[in-house]
């Protein structure tokens, strides 16, 4: 399934995959939930997803305080967000993600007033998405509950169902090209 969705995804055109990225940052950064928001926990894109440079260039300019993931290596590969200030900091990490040099002081714990935008291959209409299948997000937020969560797509993304385990973790919201979807 997970093939089939980023087939579909990797189809966009790459001169429509930045039009309609800036255009689902500009959708987001008009949510209450965002103009709310103290601090910005943000997946760096890869490869096809939604991009989300211009939208963490954007929260730094809005003054927002941003923290992106990183893999610790502590032995389970826990992901922490860490602080930045500049999109200079970032650099190929795990995977060939783009992340910053982990230092513990840059290590940030999510408050109340944390917007964290979740990657997906797909995402349906009840609010559950498809990740990668590492767990990472999903972990996280079982570990940080409350925490406000929007996903990024492309219209084309979204679909009927999608399975679901039991530690799955349903999205707060989701924003495309042409949508804001709260659930």
């Amino acid at each position: 399934m997970r093939e089939k969705y980023k087939l579909m995804r990797d189809s966009i055109h790459q001169s429509d995959v930045m039009s309609k990225s800036l255009a689902i940052v500009d959708r987001l950064v008009g949510t209450d939930v965002y103009q709310q928001a103290e601090w910005l926990f943000s997946y760096v894109s890869y490869g096809s997803e939604v991009d989300t440079i211009s939208l963490l260039e954007t929260a730094l300019k809005h003054g927002k305080k941003v923290a992106v993931p990183i893999l610790t290596n502590t032995g389970k590969n826990i992901m922490a967000f860490c602080r930045i200030e500049n999109i200079s900091e970032l650099q190929n990490g795990h995977f060939g993600i783009p992340e910053p040099v982990f230092k513990e002081e840059n290590v940030v714990i999510p408050n109340k007033k944390t917007l964290m935008i979740v990657p997906g291959i797909a995402f349906d209409v009840n609010g559950y998405r498809l990740g990668q299948g590492g767990g990472y997000y999903d972990r996280y937020l079982a570990d940080h509950e409350r925490l406000a969560n929007y996903g990024l797509a492309y219209e084309q993304q979204i679909v009927d169902r999608i399975m679901i385990n039991g530690y799955d973790i349903r999205m707060d919201g989701l924003v495309t090209e042409s949508n804001v979807y709260k659930w």
